[in-house]
């Protein structure tokens, strides 16, 4: 069965590296040391090779006609980015893209980890999700179309399905083919697609967390069974780059779908807020793909999704209620403030990353984020300030300074608010 493991890992993988937009929220980690094109808010693009990271920005090399020229860009400007896979990631002569050898003349296409006339690879990624226990498979993408089979509940099947498509092809293990609606498929996952080690995996997973002192594959193995202590250990390890991708694409999702949700809630409702509102910082880089992270774990996992994407108000009690506990967590208050200033409650937000400060004075990131909330009400000048106060603390941060520059610019150009 490794190589069923391999073979899933490896197309889930190559989904994440083919030239897709790879769209970025505020902290998101850049999974490819080039980039083809980078999409900014203004809709400008931007071509090159990222250089270096930090939290808030990236650093990318350009060509320009007098040579290279480097150029930071906050990661709060970026929307979208495609990647090219590294030379590393290619394969080697006679080696397929899913990491078996296909010589073998005498192997069938599914065997070789090639996929078959119709595109499928003879392993079952899906299974229904309906209230009805079934769902019809049509002959063609439409619920006018001629039902060719009825799909039961637990029966595995395997279905290819592009992005933003609302129709996937499936292929049952009778050899039916039809097109099903992507609203009903749930990926479908057994303890066999656990990793087992570095092989599985990959090598950097491995060396990672070995030097954090986590054995990677007792942990995701424990965590997949729902003992919380490995839950808590498999969500919160330190990783990052290619690794970080394997883990967020491949891993995760086995991880949840084998919990469950009801086990899955009862593990986050005794979570902190920022616990569970960091758990799918990183989904929109592939989690659950192709189906977007957030709507498809609402529809499949609906308690947990309560309370990882909870609403507004619910989210400020969480984070109150967390605060009363734990009234010295600066990051508590730099969250609620986060919250409050996405929903444009400037005063709020300004007071809540003013007490972050209070408790910890030496978070830079803590005057950024009230730095912005200054600019949104037009006080360039208290703005500014927080600005220079972050570079001060965080001087290797470069989105501190060329926000500062942004804000300079918004007030020659806007009154500000005496």
């Amino acid at each position: 069965m490794k190589e069923q493991v391999n073979h899933r890992m490896a197309r889930t993988r190559a989904h994440t590296r083919s030239g897709l937009w790879v769209i970025f929220s505020l902290s998101v980690a850049i999974y490819s040391a080039s980039a083809d094109t980078i999409l900014l808010k203004s809709r400008e693009t931007v071509k090159g090779q990222i250089t270096s990271e930090s939290d808030l920005s990236v650093t990318i090399s350009t060509e320009t006609s007098t040579g290279k020229m480097d150029k930071t860009i906050a990661k709060s400007e970026i929307v979208g980015m495609t990647l090219s896979s590294p030379a590393e990631n290619k394969p080697e002569a006679g080696e397929s893209p899913f990491e078996e050898s296909s010589s073998k003349s005498d192997e069938k296409p599914d065997e070789a980890g090639l996929p078959d006339a119709e595109g499928f690879y003879g392993v079952p990624n899906g299974v229904i999700d309906d209230p009805d226990g079934y769902v019809n498979l049509r002959k063609d993408k439409s619920t006018d179309s001629r039902i060719v089979a009825k799909v039961v509940k637990d029966e595995p099947f395997e279905f290819e399905c592009g992005q933003n498509e609302t129709w996937c092809k499936v292929k049952l293990a009778s050899g039916v083919i039809g097109w099903m609606h992507y609203s009903r498929i749930k990926w479908y996952y057994t303890e066999k697609d656990l990793p087992k080690g570095p092989e599985d995996s990959g090598e950097e997973i491995d060396q990672q967390t070995r030097e954090q002192g986590v054995n990677y594959y007792e942990v995701t193995r424990a965590a997949a069974h729902g003992d919380k202590k490995a839950l808590k250990t498999f969500f919160s390890v330190g990783l990052d780059a290619a690794a970080l991708e394997t883990h967020i694409t491949a891993i995760v999702p086995d991880v949840i779908h084998l919990v469950g949700d009801d086990k899955f809630a009862e593990f986050l409702r005794e979570q902190s807020p920022v616990f569970r509102e960091d758990i799918s910082r990183y989904w929109d880089s592939g989690t659950f793909a192709p189906f977007d992270p957030k709507e498809y774990f609402q529809r499949h996992f609906p308690k947990s999704a309560k309370l990882v994407f909870p609403d507004y108000q619910q989210l400020l009690r969480d984070y109150t209620d967390f605060i009363k506990r734990n009234p010295k967590d600066s990051e508590a208050y730099r969250r609620r403030g986060n919250a409050e200033y996405e929903h444009e409650d400037w005063d709020r937000a300004i007071a809540d990353f003013t007490r972050a400060i209070e408790v910890d004075p030496n978070r830079g990131v803590a005057y950024w984020n009230r730095g912005w909330a200054h600019a949104k009400k037009k006080e360039y000048r208290a703005a500014i300030k927080d600005m220079q106060k972050a570079s001060q603390l965080q001087p290797n941060e470069p989105a501190y300074q060329h926000d500062m520059e942004e804000i300079k610019a918004l007030q020659t150009t806007e009154p500000e608010t005496r």
